[in-house]
């Protein structure tokens, strides 16, 4: 659903020196896409530190779960029809998920996945054209039931007919899961990146936050930065409509792959990159992807309402040009 729009910068400042013992850094292909941990132990630690192969099992093991490009994945049985015995991790999401359509009043629904795949931004290539009104409406009508939701761990069936799709805040979770697994076991401050949801603990050696580089939303440069923004104890996702398009075969319309969750149609507003920063990265992930459905007034009404949230946007005003909008302290324009 999205693309790596953001990226890790280790910058050193000067700053009040923390002593800390081994630093590691672990990259690699999991999920689809990169990701990055970066873990600073204390000085003196004596218990064992997390390997690589660690880090892609817990991966790996979240990948068994809610990847839909896994036939065998916990997900993809689900939206087969199939009973399955719900993991804690499948709880967990099918809680946020609900959380992040009630937090948006229903921007975000997960029941828009027979959409999704129809418009061809799933698995799937996608079968919709910009003609196909009673289509859309036909599929729609699968859409905004939420008897799916389980009260409890357990054998687990989704309603018939109803299928769900949890891309839009699956990368964050696992973000947070290894966040926290990595705190239990003793490090002094981390950095995780996946797919570029992005969450820390902790302070670099230097006594400085993290720095988190977001990219401008052009589709001709990459690793172009509009803004670096120092992270600390927060998560951090960005989502934009620039580079996960499709053109109509039929009459060469392109669209993007924010969809709306009331009509099912694809919809496109002057938001272009959202950066959405609080302390749940599944969360923020899910944020990042509704506030490109919403005007822009609207997503700063909300963020009003909600301030333990903070936005950095990126929209087109009426000339065409690019502008900033943001909520951080400083502006970080």
């Amino acid at each position: 659903m999205r693309y790596l729009i953001s990226s890790f910068l280790i910058l050193f400042v000067f700053g009040c020196q923390r002593k800390y013992g081994a630093v590691v850094n672990y990259e690699g292909s999991a999920q689809g896409t990169s990701f990055q941990v970066k873990i600073f132990y204390p000085d003196g630690f004596s218990g064992t530190q997390i390997d690589e192969n660690v880090i892609q099992g817990w991966l790996s093991h979240y990948n068994k779960i809610a990847s839909p490009w896994d036939p065998d994945s916990e997900i993809s049985k689900l939206n087969s029809g199939d009973t399955v015995v719900l993991s804690n991790e499948m709880f967990q999401l099918c809680q946020l998920a609900f959380s992040a359509k009630v937090f948006t009043n229903g921007v975000i629904d997960p029941t828009l996945q027979p959409l999704i795949e129809a418009w061809g931004f799933g698995v799937s290539k996608g079968y919709l054209h910009y003609g196909d009104t009673a289509k859309v409406q036909a599929l729609m009508k699968f859409v905004g039931n939420d008897n799916w939701l389980p009260k409890k761990i357990d054998f687990w069936a989704w309603p018939k007919n109803v299928q769900l799709n949890f891309m839009s805040l699956a990368q964050g979770h696992s973000v947070d899961i290894i966040i926290d697994s990595i705190k239990s076991r003793g490090a002094d401050a981390a950095f995780v990146e996946v797919g570029g949801e992005i969450k820390t603990f902790g302070l670099k050696p230097a006594g400085d936050s993290f720095l988190i580089g977001i990219e401008q939303p052009i589709l001709e440069k990459r690793d172009e930065f509009q803004v670096v923004i120092p992270l600390q104890n927060r998560a951090l996702a960005t989502s934009g409509n620039y580079r996960n398009f499709r053109i109509d075969s039929l009459n060469g319309i392109k669209f993007s792959h924010t969809l709306n969750a009331f009509s099912g149609w694809p919809i496109e507003t002057e938001i272009k990159s959202s950066t959405v920063i609080g302390a749940s990265c599944a969360l923020a992930d899910a944020l990042a992807t509704a506030f490109l459905a919403m005007p822009l007034n609207q997503v700063q009404s909300w963020l009003e309402n909600n301030q333990e949230w903070d936005a950095y946007l990126i929209y087109q005003n009426n000339k065409g040009d690019l502008e900033v909008w943001s909520s951080l302290e400083d502006g970080y324009n």
